[in-house]
């Protein structure tokens, strides 16, 4: 009776497999727990429907205001009607949210523990007005007070 030989090669690839499945959920683990603690406490002052009613646009669009300390974050949420995931009900103006900045996003912690998304604006004057750009948008005209300063 002979023994098989064994592929040498197998051994390695099997370590490589057991390593790569250790560590898969070592990473997703990792980024939840940062995911997790990223989040600090704002106000979110104010939400504002700037939609253009008169535009045969799908979008609905908010500015929300939010205050942490010293800080002024401005951020606009875009929602298109017509796929019903306009989730803005869930923003209530002077109360406490979660919210955590991520490039040129911020997430808004809402009370299902799901995440609306917005874009951060900055804050600017054109031609005297104060306003925000968000991205290539501008929204002027509205209170934009110097109360702090809006990081990106």
């Amino acid at each position: 009776m002979t023994v098989p030989e064994v592929n040498p090669t197998i051994v390695p690839m099997n370590r490589k497999i057991g390593w790569a499945l250790l560590c898969v959920p070592l990473f997703c683990l990792t980024i939840w727990a940062q995911k997790e603690s990223d989040y600090h406490t704002g106000r979110l002052l104010k939400v504002t429907d700037y939609s253009d009613p008169g535009s045969a646009s799908l979008n609905l669009d908010y500015l929300l205001h939010i205050r942490d300390g010293s800080n002024d974050y401005f951020a606009r949420y875009r929602s298109v009607f017509i796929f019903g995931h306009d989730r803005s009900n869930l923003l209530k103006a002077d109360s406490d949210v979660q919210y955590r900045v991520s490039g040129k996003d911020l997430y808004v912690k809402t009370s299902d523990n799901k995440e609306i998304k917005a874009r951060v604006c900055t804050k600017i004057t054109y031609r005297g007005f104060p306003g925000v750009q968000c991205g290539s948008d501008r929204i002027l005209g509205g209170d934009f007070s110097d109360s702090g300063k809006t990081d990106k």
